[in-house]
């Protein structure tokens, strides 16, 4: 009545002849395999290289199975069988009418346990077709009322029982592999962050690569809250609190390198949410020549940053890379015979020969208290995490008053904004004129993947017109194995540097408006992120549609 399918064609060997798998990539997921025991389609899946579609196409022609379409005159017949087995093997038997037909509908044709459960209970013959797995459950959901068991099962009390429970579920062998294949693939991916969002439906994993979000497969409904748990365990977080946000840390060695991982939880109206950044020990490179500043940006900063006294501003968003910027500067100037202090909020990397203070608001020590502390320490250099409050802002300017070089970062725009950024904080303008040293505003954009760059032709008409005024030709990765398909593989940064010269200080001064002091500075020799952008897509380094994204919203975005 059933059968058990033999392997034909291997999977990986169908996949690659299909053109949706690089040999290479099969030769990687093969030795993922070796560790995790994982099928080799849902490993391609988690690592990227192929989506559900392209592992259920590649089942249809190698177990010669049709994909289930629905038709809506479909009738889901009722099944005798636990509820609790259902819902870990999906499945439907469907009646179609119109072709006097009987189908047994799967998820996972390779499932021996359906197969096991068929010959019992249905006395009639059936036809197999298949389906996604995530298609399929959601129809299962609806169709076999699961949907609400479900739902009630992971609404769990928080009490001594739950707990127990829940530390359980997340010592089981799959949760663990689960968590740790989850770690794996990221870093493999070159993620930076692996973000967890739980939704009515189902949890939401997505990996941050390259700045942008890319999906990952949903995980169990079953194991959710296990996945959470385990994650909150090992960041030595406590899994019964669900109602406020936390903050913990994990060290790991994956693949021979050393990972540090930052956990941050956020409880939302569907559970709680996770976000993991990744921090690779050996992986940052402090060394300013790296950074892709244009050469008289990096001249002028490193200039000033050797300045016995006075502020240095890093501006940008989030994920800009303004802590590696001024992490790169410390590095500059860490000779040895000068006393630096950071307090910083998180401290991401330890750095050698470098004082580094964690700001912990649960104990009061904030920013403007730990800086209090530091002065009294007799630094040289000071590196603030951000400026955030009147109370920072004026004891970052007393400090740079009395002898000691300040580094920190600001949210802004731009460089020329940061200047009212800090006057809108309280900083009155003339003891701005008297400590600010310069700005340098940053983002970052992808760069165009080696492997797979190729020459699109003159940006005039591809574009139909010449931003800047200038024509030079354009370069786009078509994607390859090396990049994921993405076109893109890593980052480098736009820059603008604003160095606060006579003309910039009598206009602060002079109380000129953002529009009149952009002007002055632009008369001084400023140039702006957007053209350091175009400049770079001059080279060949990025793509005009990576810096118009990156640029958007700034004034310098303007084309």
């Amino acid at each position: 009545m059933y059968q058990t399918y033999g392997l034909l064609d291997k999977i990986g060997d169908l996949l690659i002849k299909q053109g949706k798998l690089q040999p290479n990539q099969l030769e990687r997921a093969l030795s993922h395999q070796d560790k995790m025991q994982n099928r080799i389609g849902e490993i391609l899946i988690s690592l990227g290289f192929i989506s559900e579609e392209d592992l259920l196409r590649a089942l249809s022609e190698q177990l010669s199975l049709s994909i289930y379409t629905p038709d809506p005159d479909d009738e889901f017949l009722p099944l005798e069988i636990s509820p609790m087995f259902h819902r870990e093997h999906p499945f439907a038997l469907i009646k179609r009418r119109r072709e006097d037909q009987n189908i047994l509908l799967l998820g996972d044709p390779l499932d021996e346990d359906i197969f096991s459960a068929a010959e019992i209970v249905f006395p009639f013959s059936f036809e197999i077709q298949i389906a996604l797995e995530t298609h399929l459950k959601k129809l299962v959901d609806q169709h076999y009322g699961l949907a609400i068991e479900n739902t009630e099962a992971e609404e769990l009390p928080v009490d001594d029982a739950d707990i127990d429970k829940l530390k359980d579920m997340a010592s089981e062998a799959p949760v663990i592999k689960y968590v740790n294949n989850l770690i794996d693939t990221a870093v493999s991916r070159r993620a930076s962050d692996i973000h967890m969002e739980p939704y009515e439906d189902g949890l939401l994993i997505r990996f941050r690569i390259d700045g942008i979000l890319h999906d990952h497969e949903i995980p169990p409904a079953s194991m959710q809250p296990a996945i959470i748990s385990r994650t909150k365990l090992l960041a030595a977080l406590d899994i019964a609190e669900r109602r406020l946000p936390q903050d913990g840390k994990i060290s790991m060695r994956i693949s021979g390198k050393e990972i540090d991982l930052r956990v941050a939880t956020l409880p939302t109206v569907h559970g709680e949410g996770l976000v993991i950044r990744i921090l690779e020990k050996g992986n940052i490179i402090l060394d300013m020549d790296h950074l892709g500043m244009p050469s008289q940006v990096e001249e002028n900063f490193k200039e000033l940053i050797t300045l016995p006294d006075g502020i240095i501003l890093v501006t940008g968003p989030t994920g800009s890379g303004k802590t590696t910027t001024l992490y790169c500067a410390l590095n500059q100037i860490n000779s040895g015979n000068n006393k630096i202090i950071t307090i910083e909020d998180p401290v991401e990397y330890q750095l050698h020969g470098i004082n580094q203070i964690q700001v912990r608001p649960e104990i009061e020590l904030t920013f403007a208290k730990g800086l209090r502390s530091i002065v009294r320490q007799d630094p040289d250099v000071i590196m603030i995490g951000e400026i955030r409050d009147l109370e920072t802002a004026e004891i970052a300017v007393q400090s740079s008053l009395t002898g000691h070089t300040v580094f920190s970062t600001l949210h802004t725009n731009d460089a020329v904004s940061a200047i009212y950024r800090m006057i809108d904080i309280g900083v009155e303008r003339f003891l701005l004129v008297s400590s600010l040293r310069g700005i340098l505003a940053q983002r970052l954009v992808r760069r165009i993947c080696d492997s797979c760059k190729e020459q699109r032709g003159p940006i005039s008409e591809l574009l139909g017109y010449k931003p800047g005024g200038e024509d030079f030709n354009m370069y786009e990765g078509k994607g390859c194995p090396d990049c994921s398909g993405s076109g893109y593989s890593g980052r480098i940064g736009l820059y603008e540097f604003l160095v606060m010269d006579d003309a910039i200080n009598r206009a602060i001064s002079k109380e000129y408006d953002l529009i009149e002091l952009r002007k002055v500075a632009e008369e001084q020799g400023f140039k702006t992120m957007f053209a350091d952008g175009l400049e770079k897509v001059k080279r060949g380094i990025t793509t005009f549609s990576e810096v118009v994204r990156v640029c958007r919203g700034t004034e310098s975005g303007t084309v």
